[in-house]
């Protein structure tokens, strides 16, 4: 797999900030964590054994030192070029606006920032493509809380998706007790006619209304024959991530895995890394625990093709990746 083109669709910006970026960003802005050492920081970054991540207190560090318009230039730039470093073709990074405005962003000047760091990374790489996906966000309080900025994520969005940017689509994120309370923010961006997908991990009944054409992660379909059946009836494709479910969740690692127990039951599945960082993790350790699940070389190829179809890119664009990764099939 060393030598074929990888897609990447579902990764996040703050979650694949390195350590070393991080504390040294928090040195020249004068941040308590500044003080820190690179181990504190890593420590605070990575998620540590015996945790599950999903108080989400490991992005507070890279959060913080990501209020700043040079600093999401920065990382942006900095993750296309590790990405392209690891064969990567093209790229959805994902990332939330509105949680980037404490030192006086907007919404829009996050988005232009990470526009910025996308034309700088390009240059640099130019083997490599990117869309960015925005993310509004769930709350374990009343959708009431931000449902203004969520809904202003959406129609920026549509904005700087008519102006022909590298903004693709939109995003939910965070926390999902309550995602049927989100269903406006899908109601417009269908209407605006903006590409969309949503995280669900157990929820997914909550998501399927929403009509998106990808959900992230998707682990409850492989324990509901019904939602898989539905699932696959619509064409929906999972964006799966191996080691933040088994991390997370503690989901098996071998076939009785959702990806695999899914990929053979012929939903459209795909392998993604979630937060480099966070989950210490990369593209080639997550086929690596596909291998341990019993996927052969042939089946993450497939996999790839599931993330070029699936992308938030026009069909010509789509088909060529497809081309290109069905010609690793014949070699």
């Amino acid at each position: 797999m060393k030598t074929v083109p990888k897609i990447e669709l579902h990764l996040h910006i703050d979650g694949s900030v390195p350590p070393a970026t991080a504390w040294q960003l928090a040195k020249d802005q004068g941040l308590p964590e500044g003080e820190l050492t690179l181990e504190e920081v890593t420590r605070r970054m990575v998620i540590q054994p015996g945790e599950n991540g999903t108080d989400f207190k490991e992005f507070d560090l890279p959060l913080a030192v990501m209020q700043t318009a040079p600093a999401l230039r920065q990382v942006t730039a900095d993750l296309i070029a590790r990405l392209a470093g690891e064969g990567v073709c093209y790229a959805e990074l994902r990332f939330a606006p509105q949680l980037h405005r404490e030192k006086g962003l907007t919404q829009r000047d996050a988005i232009e920032a990470v526009l910025q760091g996308v034309a700088d990374g390009e240059a640099a790489c130019p083997e490599i493509a990117v869309g960015i996906l925005l993310c509004a966000m769930g709350k374990l309080e009343p959708a009431e809380v931000n449902r203004d900025e969520n809904l202003e994520t959406v129609r920026l969005a549509a904005e700087f998706i008519a102006a022909g940017s590298k903004v693709v689509g939109v995003d939910l994120a965070g926390y999902e007790e309550h995602l049927s309370d989100y269903a406006d923010l899908f109601d417009l961006a269908r209407e605006l006619g903006v590409p969309a997908t949503c995280h669900s991990e157990f929820e997914v009944p909550q998501c399927l209304p929403f009509g998106t054409a990808r959900i992230g992660h998707g682990y409850q379909v492989a324990q509901r024959p019904d939602l898989a059946e539905i699932v696959k009836a619509r064409g929906v494709t999972l964006e799966m991530c191996p080691v933040s479910s088994i991390i997370s969740y503690d989901l098996p690692e071998d076939g009785r895995h959702p990806l695999k127990v899914l990929y053979d039951q012929g939903v459209k599945v795909t392998v993604n890394t979630d937060n480099l960082t966070v989950l210490g993790t990369s593209l080639e350790r997550e086929y690596e625990y596909c291998r341990r699940m019993g996927f052969c070389d042939r089946d993450l190829i497939l996999m790839n093709i599931n993330s070029a179809e699936a992308a938030f890119l026009p069909p010509e664009e789509k088909a060529k990746l497809v081309a290109r990764l069905r010609a690793c099939l014949e070699e």
